[in-house]
């Protein structure tokens, strides 16, 4: 029977009811102009000429909407091969360092002789001595010098965070040789407050198997008992063949399942693969009958039997073979293989199975090295470029009657009928401009939404070019040819509508990711003022555009083994989440460097009153002073307030005037000196218009350039005075590999601790120190600190318990009487900390102890320090109520009242 096939037909209606819909738009538009103007318009056929206008109108809307609908990747091409990234690389976006177990194994089993690999705990007791406040690796108990102490005063606990490494090798590289290379990878991938302690090669338990096998008569018995050799080696080890990412998602996994995890030099490794792969408990009779049975060429098995390498005599019925645990399987020397075709038996030439093994080996590299050479690269959807900007006026699209085309009116027009057709050009202007200004900012989507894109510009307008007389409508055109000028003039306070839209693009492609910048927004504002809106928005762009690597490593620590002293310190060997909150914070000089070397010196004095205040100066490396403040403030806050106005207009030149001194002295004749003003004070003669002053007097005004120029680079070349010190407790620790260590080794633990039990009393397992500069003009605003430790709190992996500090002064700090601390806090650490980095490096787990006590005993002793505040009668004497407004007052928990 005849079957007839559903034809294929086009949908009677078509209408979508939007930008893309003709019909639709016109019907609108005769309804809003039936709502707005019936009285005094009624006629809507096609020959009216305003429906006409409509007509056109609606025409080149949808011809937004066609372009607006285009596919993405044709709406994101670019018209060079290099232009701007839009998205990270999944390769870079979607995987991450390795963090779970599984990510581990991986990471090792893609070192080239390593067929598979186990992180194991290391297994280390703290002792801990609850009654003297003591640590040691033996029991207290056990100690005749501590026989005063009874079983309860002492406690026990494992080191949490420590691992050994258990690998199993393909034999074709030796523990030794390997041991390097895997410490050194583990260590550039080490987790915060984790370290690998040993790596050890998996051991073997011996299997004995014997076989009585059948050959087909055209089988060759050396490559058959090479293929056998391989297959029950493969059934005691599996080894876990990498894939290219085709294959994986040839199979049917999906990108975010294969980019999941470290990204291998060798291809991808598949989750169950890995996870599959482990020791084997057991070694079945069954299972080697079915592999052997599997292998090309061989007939059948007459006789099998297996056997620990200790039996005498094998049982035929020993069908299982149990294997110790964490051992695996191996033939031993005691197997034994015969190989018959019918009744006569075959020996295989030794030389030539070795010879066809070589053969197997020879292709498995070969494969690795095709999987390793393979595109690790997810392709994007690309299209052909196209320029989304193109347009024509609709001008030219109406009936030549109109006179608005191309063409123009006729030679003999009369004048009124050529001033009614200059009259509709402009009105139809009006309407050009916008719909060119629509397709301009189309063009612009893939620059505008990159997420290292860094234009400014976020609203366009473009010139129009094919209107005829174009010139005799505009008053000033040379305006309306260039297209910044076009935008500026187009849309009113452009440069701050541009900022808001950037902040609000910038919003949309972290909200993407999850992120907000909402209270570091708000915190900036207080702090920073007008200059808040270009520091914020310089944050958000430099966190997106390198979101893609602090993603990856997110929970990394710095890599201590065996560096140089130069990757040590001034140097961005940091932990990931160092760097995260600096992108975080807007801190641009992320390096491990001299925290208390500040350029900037805020000092304190007392004024004719006796009454403290403040002061700051800027001193380059020879502590040559290049610039100072103009007056005294009662607060660090008002302070800070300025040397930010100083840090912003300090860069550019015009803000340095040149004064003549007036002429005391006959010495002093023809001498200049120069101030730094602030340019948004008209006032010449405002306490607020002069910002910095250099006292220093030259012999000339252009010896006074030359000086400022000097200024002006010093700053320039300033980073910031912002950063941090995240110290792992764990690393602090005595050698785990002996039984003994100094007590003076270990970090300090007090009694209060003991007893408060407000602390966990192992001081070492998932714990950090971070300490941060006080004194800053962000670190010393209370708000901003406690903004800044809970981002910390946020930012930290839930199981690591942070200690925060803010501690010290600059290294030139001194007192109101011109005396430095007794002991800086933050010099101390700088030293203490880098010479320890020095002995970690080259020492290992046998650091020296003497740096190691030295970090230890400031690390324990370190506190935050407050601004100093200040008591005042609740009712101050109406003449110094204004001076008592600015004084600091005294807040628990955020200031201090110094010396009483």
């Amino acid at each position: 029977m005849l079957t007839l096939q559903k034809p294929i037909s086009i949908k009677k209606d078509t209408a979508s009811r939007d930008d893309l819909d003709f019909d639709f738009l016109r019907k609108s538009g005769i309804a809003y102009i039936e709502a707005l103007g019936s009285k005094l318009w009624t006629d809507y056929n096609t020959h009216d000429p305003g429906i006409t206008l409509l007509e056109a109108l609606c025409y080149a809307i949808t011809d937004l909407g066609q372009r607006m609908s285009l596919p993405v990747e044709a709406l994101l091409a670019k018209e060079e091969e290099n232009g701007v990234k839009q998205f990270h690389e999944a390769s870079a976006i979607l995987g991450c360092s390795p963090v779970t177990h599984l990510d581990y194994r991986k990471l090792f089993i893609d070192v080239p002789g390593v067929r598979n690999a186990w992180l194991l705990k290391h297994d280390k007791k703290l002792y801990i001595n609850t009654k003297d406040a003591k640590l040691s690796y033996r029991s207290f108990l056990k100690n005749s010098a501590y026989a005063h102490l009874k079983a309860e005063d002492e406690q026990v606990k494992s080191l949490n965070g420590l691992y050994d490494l258990v690998v199993d090798l393909d034999g074709t590289r030796s523990i030794n040789s390997l041991r390097p290379e895997l410490m050194k990878r583990y260590q550039a991938h080490r987790n915060l407050c984790e370290d690998l302690i040993h790596i050890t090669e998996v051991t073997q338990h011996p299997v004995k198997v014997c076989a009585q096998i059948e050959l087909n008569t055209e089988a060759d018995e050396n490559q058959v008992k090479a293929l056998l050799l391989k297959a029950i080696d493969d059934y005691f080890s599996p080894s876990i063949r990498p894939k290219t990412l085709k294959q994986l998602l040839e199979i049917g996994y999906k990108s975010q399942e294969i980019f999941n995890g470290p990204l291998l030099e060798n291809g991808f490794l598949a989750d169950e693969e890995v996870e599959n792969a482990q020791l084997r408990t057991e070694v079945r009779q069954s299972d080697l009958i079915a592999i052997i049975n599997a292998i090309e060429g061989i007939k059948n098995i007459k006789a099998i039997s297996v056997g620990a390498c200790n039996d005498q005599k094998p049982s035929l019925d020993n069908w299982v073979v149990c294997i110790d645990s964490g051992k695996k399987p191996t033939l031993c020397d005691k197997s034994s293989w015969s190989f018959f075709k019918g009744f006569i038996p075959i020996v295989p030439n030794e030389a030539k199975v070795e010879a066809f093994q070589e053969k197997l080996k020879e292709a498995e590299e070969l494969d690795l090295l095709k999987v390793s050479n393979a595109s690790k690269h997810l392709e994007i959807p690309q299209a052909n470029y196209s320029d989304l900007s193109e347009t024509s006026s609709i001008q030219n699209d109406l009936p030549e009657v109109y006179g608005v085309g191309p063409y123009g009116l006729k030679s003999n027009a009369s004048a009124e009928d050529k001033a009614k057709a200059k009259q509709l050009k402009a009105y139809l202007l009006i309407f050009d401009q916008i719909l060119a200004n629509y397709f301009k900012h189309l063009s612009h989507v893939s620059e505008v939404l990159a997420v290292k894109g860094t234009k400014t510009q976020n609203y366009f307008a473009q010139p129009l070019t094919d209107i005829k007389g174009l010139q005799e409508l505009l008053k000033d055109s040379e305006k309306y040819k260039d297209e910044e000028q076009l935008s500026a003039l187009f849309y009113s306070g452009f440069d701050d509508r541009n900022q808001k839209k950037r902040n609000e693009i910038l919003d949309h492609l972290l909200a993407r990711f999850a992120e907000s910048f909402g209270d570091y927004a708000f915190l900036m504002q207080k702090i920073y003022g007008e200059f808040a809106d270009d520091a914020v928005l310089a944050t958000k762009e430099r966190f997106l555009s390198e979101y893609a690597e602090t993603s990856y490593s997110r929970s990394a620590a710095f890599n201590w083994y065996q560096q140089s002293e130069t990757n040590l310190w001034d140097t961005d060997n940091i932990s990931a989440l160092q760097k995260r909150l600096y992108l975080l914070l807007g801190i641009t000089d992320i390096d491990r460097r001299n925290l208390s070397e500040d350029y900037i010196e805020i000092y304190e004095e007392k004024d004719s009153d006796n009454k403290l205040e403040y002061r700051w100066r800027i001193k380059d490396g020879s502590k040559t002073i290049l610039s100072s403040a103009t007056k005294n403030y009662k607060t660090l806050e008002a302070l800070h307030q300025e040397l930010i106005l100083v840090k912003r207009y300090a860069t550019d030149s015009a803000n340095y005037k040149f004064r003549k001194i007036k002429k005391k002295n006959p010495e002093d004749a023809d001498k200049w000196y120069f101030v730094l003003v602030n340019p948004t004070v008209t006032n010449t003669k405002s306490e607020d218009y002069i910002i910095a002053r250099r006292i220093a007097q030259y012999k000339s005004k252009a010896n006074a350039l030359k000086a400022s120029k000097a200024v002006l680079n010093l700053i320039k070349s300033f980073s910031g005075n912002e950063g941090m010190y995240l110290i792992e407790h764990m690393l602090l620790r005595p050698d785990v590999t002996k039984n003994t260590a100094a007590e003076d080794t270990f970090l300090p633990i007090c009694k209060e601790q003991i007893e408060e039990a407000c602390e966990p009393l192992d001081p070492y397992s998932f714990r950090v120190s971070i300490v941060l500069p006080g004194w800053t003009e962000r670190f010393g605003n209370i708000d901003f600190r406690r903004y800044v430790e809970d981002l910390i709190c946020r930012e930290l992996p839930a199981h690591i318990l942070p200690k925060i500090c803010w501690i010290g002064y600059p290294k030139n700090y001194t007192d109101p009487d011109g005396n430095p601390p007794e002991e800086n806090e933050m010099v101390l650490l700088e030293a203490a900390y880098k010479n320890w980095l020095l002995s970690k490096t080259n020492g290992g787990q046998k650091q020296d102890e003497a740096a190691l006590t030295s970090l230890n005993k400031i690390i324990s002793s370190l506190h935050t320090i407050y601004h100093q505040g200040r008591l005042y009668d609740c009712t101050p004497p109406e003449s110094d109520s204004d001076e008592q407004k600015t004084n600091q007052k005294v807040i628990l928990g955020r200031t201090h009242l110094g010396k009483l």
